[in-house]
C-alpha cells in the first residue's frame, strides 16, 4: 500500500515533463458564441416586429370583385387588409410575382385560410393575363404612317411591319362587319400587343364621317341592345367596346347564366364607370332568358360554377336542403348558413325550385 502511494506521487511530479506546455486559444470559439447570440437577438427582433402587424379577423373583411394582380394599396386597404399584409403582397409583385390562379393568393403567408375563404369568391383573374405572361410580344419593328384602320388594305398593314397573323385578324374583323370608331378599338383587336398599339396610335386617323355617325347614333339613343342575346359584333357598336371587351361581356354572361341587371357589367374585368356610363343608355336586360339553377337538384359542383356561389356557400345550400327535405320557397335559402340579405338578392334571379 505504501509502495502504491509512492508511485502515484512520482507520476504526479514527473508527468508534466512528458508533454509540451501549450496555451489553448479559445478566441475562435468565443467569437462563434457571440455570433450565435447576435443571430438569436436578430431573430427575436424580427418576431417582435411581426407581432406589431396583427392580421385582421376574417369577419372584418368587406371584399368586392377584384383582380389581385396590380391592385393598388388603397384598394387592398378598402378590402380590409392590414398594412403589413399589403406590404407582403406588394413586395411579392415587385420581385416579379404574379397571381395566375385564385389559390395563389392563399399561398401568401400573410393571408390566413379563413381570410382566403372570404376573399376567394370575389377574385377575378383576367385569363388573358396568363396568355400575355406565357407568350412575350415579338420584337417591335413597326414603321407606321397615317392611316384609317377602316380602309387600310392588307398590303398597307403589312408594310407597316405588323405580323401576318394580326393583319389576318384585323381583316376578318372588318369582313364580318366590324368597324373602328375610336383609336382604342384598334388596341382591343385580339392579338394586338400593347407596345404595337402605342406605336400605331399617333398615326391612326379615323374619318370624321364615321365618328359623326357613331356620335349621332348614341346621342339619339336609337341603338338598344339586349345584353342577354347580342353577339360580340353587336356589342362593338357601343361606344368604347372593342373585340376584347365584347368577348368579356359575353363570357361573363355565360358564367352568370344571363345578366339580371345592367349594373353587373361593372363586375367585368377592366370595366370602369366611365366606359359603363358611355353604354348604359344603349343596353337593356331581358331577364326571361336567364338560365336558373334548380336548388332542389343541383349538387355542389354545379352550384360553384356560378360566380356568386363559392364552395362553402354551395355546401351550406345542399346541407340545409337535406335538413328540410326540399326547398318549397326560395326565401328559405336565407335560413342556410353563410346567406345574408345582400347575397340572397344577388343569387335570387338565378335560382328556382323546379
Amino acid at each position: 500500500m505504501m509502495s502504491l502511494l509512492v508511485v502515484l506521487i512520482l507520476i504526479n511530479i514527473f508527468l508534466p515533463y512528458f508533454f509540451n506546455e501549450e496555451t489553448m486559444d479559445a478566441s475562435g470559439f468565443e467569437k462563434e458564441i457571440m455570433a450565435f447570440e447576435e443571430s438569436q437577438e436578430r431573430i427575436s427582433d424580427s418576431l417582435s416586429s411581426i407581432k406589431k402587424y396583427p392580421k385582421p379577423k376574417a369577419s372584418s373583411l368587406h371584399p368586392f370583385f377584384f383582380d389581385p394582380n396590380g391592385l393598388s394599396e388603397k384598394k387592398w386597404a378598402e378590402i380590409g387588409l392590414s398594412e403589413w399584409q399589403i406590404k407582403v403582397i406588394k413586395n411579392y409583385e415587385a420581385k416579379g410575382g404574379r397571381f395566375y390562379e385564385k389559390s395563389d393568393l392563399e399561398k401568401m403567408y400573410s393571408i390566413s385560410k379563413e381570410e382566403f375563404d372570404v376573399l376567394e369568391p370575389y377574385i377575378r383573374i383576367e385569363k388573358q393575363f396568363d396568355e400575355i405572361v406565357e407568350k412575350k410580344p415579338e420584337p417591335l419593328e413597326i414603321h407606321p404612317f397615317p392611316f384609317d384602320p377602316n380602309e387600310l388594305d392588307e398590303e398597307g398593314w403589312l408594310s407597316m411591319g405588323l405580323r401576318k397573323k394580326l393583319v389576318k385578324t384585323i381583316l376578318n374583323y372588318r369582313d364580318k362587319g366590324g368597324k373602328f370608331y375610336e383609336k382604342e378599338d384598334v388596341g382591343n383587336i385580339y392579338g394586338m400587343h400593347e407596345n404595337e398599339f402605342i406605336a400605331l396610335e399617333p398615326f391612326i386617323d379615323i374619318k370624321k364621317d364615321t365618328l359623326k355617325f357613331v356620335k349621332k347614333k348614341l346621342i339619339a339613343k336609337d341603338l338598344m341592345l339586349d345584353i342577354n342575346s347580342v353577339d360580340t359584333l353587336d356589342l362593338q357598336q357601343l361606344k368604347g367596346i372593342g373585340p376584347s371587351y365584347a368577348r368579356r361581356i359575353i363570357k361573363y354572361r355565360v358564367r352568370l347564366g344571363g345578366y339580371s341587371s345592367k349594373d353587373q357589367l361593372l363586375e367585368i374585368y377592366g370595366m370602369d364607370s366611365l366606359r359603363f356610363s358611355g353604354i348604359v343608355e344603349n343596353v337593356f336586360v331581358e331577364i326571361d332568358s336567364i338560365n336558373r339553377i334548380n336548388i332542389n337538384e343541383a349538387g355542389i359542383k354545379q352550384l360553384i360554377k356560378h360566380p356568386y356561389i363559392e364552395f362553402y356557400l354551395a355546401k351550406s345550400i345542399v346541407t340545409y336542403r337535406k335538413e328540410i327535405g326540399a326547398y318549397t320557397d326560395t326565401e328559405q335559402l336565407k335560413n342556410a348558413n353563410l346567406i345574408y340579405e345582400e347575397l340572397f338578392e344577388k343569387i335570387k334571379p338565378y335560382i328556382c325550385l323546379n
